[in-house]
């Protein structure tokens, strides 16, 4: 069995969505009153060494242990369910133990700044998470009953949502746990199931990837075809737009106007909140709009260009390469910044054959550019990132770029199989192909269908 989400629309109406904001609100609190207690134990323990405010503080479970306290000084926070409040406390002591294992060495990546307090506003919607099976949340027909806490007489709140198509959706899945969260205006369901994994298949075809920030990737796969996978050149539109609508935006921070919070009697409680002119919202609306619909856009280009491989593959390698956004120009910066879909392309690539029953691996892609696939010679210095085509000083073979490096990416992907699987040898070619023989475009279009003629380009 293997973890996967099913993600369903909720139909949600204007006092449910209130109390449904109002809940996500309070969780949004407690994250913060519990960074704010975080900050002051890190400053007593970076002083006293005190093993026991360690403990709290950095376990997995330290600040959740406070929230009885807390419901005690903040009556208020009971309205929310359990389950919410006990995840809006484990979200807070993910971030800093992440945090100390980025400081220590334990995490793989870059570092990993200490947890900053958010803003409901601006951070986005909190999410509700329910992570215990049926617990907080039930399901009738194509309705969804949350449960929201206790009211001031001590009795049990509900709320309930239409949710079409729930039954459909889940039959024959495990439900292990339901996130509510609000995206562009909208309710959604995420319910997390468990979804059985198909058998292994038999490894006939496999095709090794170089990613890059030119176009999504280079694969040569192991009957000597070259594929070109064309970059999702749509988004520097949604990019140029989101700029746009960002720098406007911008320029309208400065009209917002000092609000007073009131209490229920409403009269003032000497706090107060800056609300954006409604200019200011009409572009933050727009352009989160663009945003969502940026992120939509690649992920239906990923999973389509995923599916596709796996479709004709049955083994897929790519490099470990991701930008960093170091280019030499500003917009080669941008560009590759905006290649950063390569991360989520690993990910698509990952999950599409584990519900396949096929592969998926990643290979060590230092010095597969600038190293002949013909004789081995590395070039000193590397190969400029501008240069598409290079002649070996060694041996004269003329290379194309990213196809010398995925033909190199064959040999240590190769080499690093035999290592890790004591001399095992994958059922393809096992010096990877001789010669490619020909040479594929692919190009995808926004809607995720793939064009062919003008789209797929066949050089002989």
């Amino acid at each position: 069995m293997a973890e996967a989400a099913t993600k369903i629309r909720l139909e949600v109406e204007g006092d449910v969505a209130a109390q449904l904001d109002g809940q996500s609100r309070i969780c949004n609190w407690l994250y913060n009153h519990l960074l704010e207690r975080a900050n002051n134990l890190r400053a007593q323990y970076r002083h006293t060494q005190d093993p026991e405010i360690g403990g709290l503080l950095y376990s997995k479970r330290g600040l959740r242990n406070l929230l009885p306290q807390i419901k005690e000084e903040n009556p208020f926070i009971k309205v929310v369910h359990s389950s919410p409040l006990k995840n809006a406390a484990l979200r807070v002591s993910d971030s800093i133990r992440r945090h100390q294992d980025a400081r220590h060495g334990r995490r793989k990546g870059g570092p990993v700044g200490w947890p900053r307090f958010r803003s409901w506003r601006h951070s986005g919607w909190f999410s509700l998470l329910y992570d215990e099976p049926n617990k907080g949340f039930r399901i009738h027909g194509e309705q969804l009953t949350l449960s929201l806490g206790k009211d001031r007489n001590n009795q049990q709140r509900y709320v309930v949502v239409r949710a079409p198509g729930v039954q459909k959706a889940l039959k024959g899945k495990t439900v292990n746990n339901l996130r509510i969260v609000k995206q562009q205006g909208v309710f959604y369901a995420v319910f997390g199931v468990d979804r059985p994994v198909p058998k292994p298949k038999e490894i006939n075809h496999a095709i090794v990837l170089d990613p890059n920030h030119k176009n999504l990737a280079y694969g040569v796969d192991s009957e000597g075809n070259a594929v070109s996978i064309e970059t999702p050149w749509w988004l520097k539109i949604l990019d140029r737009r989101a700029d746009e609508l960002q720098a406007k935006r911008d320029r309208c921070c400065k009209h917002s106007v000092r609000v007073p919070v009131l209490d229920a009697d409403a009269q003032e409680t000497g706090r107060h909140y800056w609300r954006p002119s409604k200019r200011w919202m009409r572009y933050d609306k727009a352009l989160q709009r663009v945003l969502a619909k940026r992120r939509e856009q690649s992920k239906t280009y990923l999973a389509t260009v995923a599916n596709r491989l796996y479709r004709h593959y049955d083994w897929v390698v790519i490099g470990d390469y991701t930008p960093k956004g170091n280019g030499i120009t500003t917009a080669m910066r941008r560009a590759m910044n905006n290649r950063s879909v390569i991360g989520q392309f690993k990910d698509t690539l990952s999950w599409t054959a584990l519900k396949s029953g096929k592969l998926f691996s990643v290979f060590q892609e230092h010095r597969t550019t600038r190293t002949c696939s013909e004789c081995g010679h590395a070039v000193e210095g590397g190969i400029a990132p501008g240069v598409d085509e290079w002649d070996c000083p060694c041996c004269g073979a003329h290379h194309l770029r990213d196809e010398n490096a995925a033909r190199n990416g064959w040999a240590v992907f190769l080499r690093e199989q035999k290592q890790n699987n004591g001399g095992f040898q994958p059922p393809v070619p096992r010096s990877g192909p001789a010669a490619v023989r020909q040479r594929w475009t692919w190009r995808v279009r926004p809607s995720g269908i793939y064009s062919r003629g003008s789209g797929w380009a066949c050089d002989a």
